[in-house]
């Protein structure tokens, strides 16, 4: 299960939501600013920004494209 921290107003949480959507990877995205369990989870990442994506057990931070296709890659096998 791929997980997104997210917020209303980040462009970078757009753009890392269409990139998903466009390569066809589901996620379960957890919008800081409107679920109060979503920002409990945020708050203990550790994480200060948006996005923040969780493949497997590894924490991305940002739209790193590289990171991500690599963890990707990793659980498509």
């Amino acid at each position: 299960m791929i997980k997104l921290y997210s917020s209303n107003q980040c462009v970078w949480c757009q753009r890392l939501k269409s990139y998903l959507d466009s390569k066809n990877i589901s996620y379960r995205e957890l919008n800081v600013c409107s679920e109060q369990n979503a920002a409990d989870l945020y708050r203990l990442s550790g994480q200060n920004a948006v996005p923040v994506t969780v493949i497997g057990n590894t924490v991305i931070v940002g739209f790193d494209k590289t990171a991500i296709d690599r963890e990707l890659e990793k659980i498509q096998q």
